[in-house]
């Protein structure tokens, strides 16, 4: 595909013409003209980056005639994907590797034909604190098979440490938790906050305070408070899945 017609594509695909792109790179527009007009093959390298930078693809697949649009612009997603891992914190890095594993094995599961293998779904093996919390530290699982008690929409289980939760979980219980729903005030929720993982009822106030409270208010020391103003970020790794929505505690 030429570089004009590529040009052309992308400049669709931002909903701009000729002349905006001019505006935008600050190339004139007489010589992005030319290049309709009396052909690419001399433009400078100093307005291919421009362009390249403006769309966010290569070089090499502007100039290169040889490289199928569709191709490249998969290339330059995958591309901006990696720059956004590698800006990522070491522990950012693994969260990511994370959920990537969990899709895979969700898409890997949405392939199999029904019933003729036995389904699994993974255990991690570090505890979520239901009292004091526990380091968050590796990602080590076990699978387990799924059964008549598993949850349809359970991405994932993970064992609950502690008797703060109690008598809704229960100090050792597994836990089957979703990924893909969002949390309500009163819901339970697997929660990454400043280095602990925790399992908590999650409540967040107008102010955007957020509230992690213990089912068992004999243990409300083990309650978690993040104010909107502390800058200190609350990762849900999902929706614990319980036969019911547990109440608000009525002394916060």
């Amino acid at each position: 595909m030429r570089m004009t017609e590529k040009l052309d594509r992308l400049m669709q695909m931002r909903g701009i013409n000729k002349a905006e792109l001019s505006r935008r790179t600050g190339i004139p527009y007489t010589t992005i003209a030319s290049l309709y007009d009396k052909g690419y093959e001399n433009i400078k390298l100093a307005n291919l980056i421009k362009l390249a930078r403006f769309f966010g693809v290569s070089l090499e697949f502007l100039s290169d005639d040889n490289i199928d649009f569709g191709k490249g612009m998969e290339d330059a997603e995958i591309a901006a994907i990696c720059e956004s891992y590698i800006a990522l914190s070491r522990r950012g890095r693994q969260m990511a590797r994370q959920l990537m594993d969990e899709i895979r094995v969700y898409e890997s599961a949405q392939k199999e034909p029904e019933n003729t293998e036995p389904e699994y779904i993974r255990e991690y093996l570090t505890p979520a604190a239901a009292g004091y919390a526990s380091p968050a530290e590796g990602e080590d699982y076990i699978l387990i098979p799924k059964d008549e008690n598993t949850p349809k929409n359970a991405d994932f289980a993970v064992r609950i440490s502690g008797d703060s939760m109690e008598p809704y979980i229960k100090d050792g219980s597994r836990v089957y938790v979703s990924r893909m729903c969002e949390l309500t005030d009163g819901d339970v929720g697997i929660f990454f906050v400043d280095g602990d993982m925790k399992c908590k009822q999650y409540c967040e106030d107008s102010f955007g305070n957020i509230y992690l409270f213990s089912l068992n208010r004999k243990r409300k020391d083990a309650d978690t408070v993040v104010p909107a103003s502390s800058g200190i970020t609350v990762l849900c790794f999902g929706k614990v899945l319980l036969s019911k929505k547990p109440p608000l505690p009525q002394d916060f």
